[in-house]
């Protein structure tokens, strides 16, 4: 149940570190951050309130959102696989898939005639076969690689991810990969949000998701839940709320993460919600 803003408020003086979704929260479907936003987190470092992100993107798509933003301390990329500062000094966790599953993941893809395609801190790789997948991939700013073979690129894998039109075949790979590697990766099927009839299954290392990677974050900056508040608009963003902190939906929101979360803002990330909050929270602390 949603908090009114005058009970929001009590929570803020103890808040020390504001994370942040980024496609769909932090910026415009431009790839813009608000001007407001720009203001507030200048004006919020000089209280000693940081930010940081957590985003389905590989992290190098967003070093130039960190470096925008002047951010300094870890960030969380794909989805919690990689967690690291935008200079790569300091690496909190990497969680690589293992060669064997990923030689897995190619071959079945080939049986059942779907695209797929490699995933790396600084660019997703893909073939001259998969070359479509990177059409049904709405993850701005990254790098795609077009590549020969993925007999070279077999190892330091962070995401495995197959696209494709048919759902029997989709949910069949989803299974062969979930049942004798269940206890190693975490393997998602879900309908793409912007292609219709377009399937995919995301695949990482088991355990792996932006909650996990709060909670290396917050060890790593020796910080409690009630300290950190975060920002998100999407399915994988009720990760981020389970952690238990302040938890910001924007006006854009699914209607799930509405239901979970302690505040809904009244803007949505195109008028530059995360922005007009700040300044609320400013306002009040």
């Amino acid at each position: 149940m949603s908090l009114s803003f005058n009970e929001l408020k009590k929570r803020f003086g103890s808040i020390k570190l504001i994370v942040s979704d980024i496609d769909g929260t932090l910026i415009s479907s431009n790839n813009e951050i608000g001007d407001l936003t720009k203001q507030l987190v200048n004006k919020l470092k000089k209280k000693n309130i940081n930010i940081s992100f957590a985003s389905q993107r590989v992290h190098s798509s967003i070093v130039p959102i960190a470096e925008e933003l002047n951010v300094k301390i870890p960030f969380i990329s794909l989805n919690g696989s990689l967690i690291q500062d935008k200079d790569s000094s300091i690496i909190l966790n990497r969680s690589v898939i293992d060669k064997k599953y990923v030689e897995k993941a190619i071959r079945l893809a080939e049986k059942y005639y779907l695209k797929i395609a490699l995933c790396y801190n600084d660019r997703i790789v893909y073939t001259e076969d998969n070359s479509v997948i990177k059409d049904f991939m709405t993850r701005f700013g990254t790098t795609y690689t077009l590549v020969d073979s993925y007999d070279d690129y077999l190892d330091k894998v962070l995401e495995i991810i197959m696209s494709g039109n048919d759902r029997a075949n989709m949910r069949e790979v989803q299974r062969k990969m979930r049942m004798p590697f269940g206890m190693y990766l975490k393997v998602k099927y879900f309908r793409s949000q912007s292609f219709q009839g377009v399937y995919n299954v995301e695949i990482t290392r088991k355990g792996i998701s932006k909650k996990t990677g709060l909670k290396i974050l917050s060890r790593h900056l020796k910080l409690r839940n009630n300290e950190i508040m975060v920002f998100g608009d999407w399915y994988n963003d009720r990760d981020l709320f389970e952690f238990g902190g302040t938890n910001i939906a924007l006006d854009n929101a699914v209607d799930e993460l509405k239901d979970v979360a302690d505040y809904i803002t009244d803007k949505s990330n195109e008028d530059d919600g995360v922005g007009h909050f700040l300044q609320k929270f400013y306002d009040n602390i």
